[in-house]
């Protein structure tokens, strides 16, 4: 993919197209066989799959079932048709996609480069937001039938209920192809008809290069960070929504050896599936602070985390006072790990913690390390950075600050000298100021290793 224009690129059996339109950037998602121009073949098939209706059964299908099914079903005729633009298995999803009404805001859905979707009222046009292109319109106005069969997908995945008294759902949408967390709100609580926001959990996580050569860190501070994890010194990663803050703790959980007991707790697992890349991970996804179950609560898993022995524990996104006083009953202990929470400035998450949420002053020294991440709205993208990181360290304490035991080890405005003074003469790991220049070279290298081979592909 390349930022200039116009970019094409293929996503399972859509061709995906940026375009500029006057001061936006567009995306659209064309199928390489549309149905609408063969009407005859669509009734055809259709028709088949009517007519062995029962091979479906009676019990619920989650998604990746029914398509299985209905394959089943007609792809004997889909072997028969001569010249197909495309390979059978993908002509016959194109298929279903149209025959369930999904699609035109499927390939959304599968497209690993789109980061959010949104739609804010009925018969306005979604929007999404790219990975590598930001924030672009998709001319596309779901009619209410097609809401309608995104809802009863959603229903047959999980039981949900939309009531006058609950008009609201948050849920995950996880299948061989795309793994989702959809929130819908319908009225009365959403006047104008029902809205979205669905959050994109990638196939493909982004590493730590990969944020270095999207300048969402520079390589010395990525080198500074991979210390700071194999010290095993806790990290808060701090940031308003849609900042990066998952994508950055993803990256950085990697670093962790590979011998250490690690557990996740999430209320929607966004963190990457370690095990099948040899760590020892247990991740145990819990009910959402919206939830109106309390059956499995963060809460109550974070303490259990104190008789489970974890090396290192990721705990996304600690919102209510609940979880802060759990976040921070655990870290007291010992543990030690990564921590998410909202807040775009430190000063805000601990005045929100101490004033708020009723925690010491003198429990933030557990914190060790805080990162404050920017996003930063341009044009017709977004810039995600680390503008901040502090140290909390009680042995440089200025007595004349609120909360002066914070060193501030990297600010983006800082150049490449500075930060690297400041944590050869300031870090708790500045005796690991030689391997920090190391990796930093390391990681350059690597850096344009990769933009040589994109290169090249070009």
């Amino acid at each position: 993919m390349e930022k200039n224009g116009i970019s094409e690129y293929k996503v399972k059996g859509y061709k995906i197209r940026i375009t500029t339109d006057g001061n936006y950037l567009v995306y659209s998602a064309k199928p390489e066989y549309n149905f609408d121009q063969d009407p005859l073949l669509f009734t055809e098939l259709s028709s088949i799959v009517f007519k062995n209706k029962e091979r479906l059964g009676k019990k619920i299908l989650k998604f990746d079932e029914l398509i299985s099914v209905l394959k089943s079903i007609f792809m004997w005729k889909v072997l028969e048709i001569d010249n197909l633009p495309t390979e059978p298995d993908l002509f016959a999803e194109l298929f279903i996609h149209k025959l369930i009404k999904l699609d035109r805001i499927i390939p959304l859905f599968l497209d690993d480069g789109v980061n959010e979707i949104y739609l804010d009222q009925m018969n306005a046009p979604i929007y999404v937001d790219h990975r590598i292109f930001g924030r672009c319109n998709t001319g596309i106005v779901l009619e209410e039938e097609e809401i309608r069969s995104l809802l009863n997908r959603l229903k047959l995945e999980h039981p949900i209920t939309i009531t006058t008294k609950k008009p609201s759902l948050k849920i995950e949408f996880k299948t061989n192809d795309f793994h989702m967390r959809i929130s819908m709100d319908f009225p009365p609580l959403s006047p104008n008809g029902p809205t979205f926001n669905i959050r994109k959990f990638h196939r493909n996580p982004l590493k730590i290069v990969d944020l270095i050569k999207l300048k969402t860190l520079p390589s010395f501070i990525a080198a500074y960070l991979v210390e700071v994890v194999e010290k095993r010194r806790n990290i808060t990663v701090i940031g308003e929504p849609n900042s990066g803050k998952t994508t950055l703790a993803n990256a950085i959980d990697l670093y962790t050896p590979k011998h250490w007991r690690k557990i996740a707790i999430e209320d929607a697992i966004e963190s990457i599936n370690q095990t099948e890349l040899g760590y020892k991970q247990l991740s145990i996804q819990v009910d959402s602070f919206e939830s109106n179950r309390s059956l499995y609560t963060k809460t109550s898993e974070i303490l259990k985390l104190l008789h489970r022995s974890p090396d290192w524990i990721y705990l996304g996104e600690i919102q209510s006072s609940e979880h802060t006083k759990a976040m921070f009953e655990a870290l007291n202990a010992g543990l030690k790990g990564i921590q998410t929470a909202h807040a775009d400035s430190v000063e805000k998450i601990l005045r929100r913690w101490e004033n708020l949420h009723k925690i010491s002053v003198t429990d933030f020294l557990s914190l060790e390390t805080i990162i404050i991440m920017k996003r930063e709205i341009l044009k017709t993208s977004f810039i995600r950075t680390i503008a901040e990181i502090y140290e909390v360290n009680a042995n440089n304490l200025q007595i004349d600050k609120k909360y002066g035991f914070l060193t501030k080890v990297y600010d983006s405005s800082w150049d490449k000298k500075r930060t690297i003074d400041t944590i050869k003469e300031e870090s708790f790991i500045k005796e690991k100021i030689d391997s920090i220049i190391k990796r930093d070279i390391s990681f350059q290298h690597h850096v344009e290793k990769i933009k040589e081979q994109l290169l090249t592909v070009r």
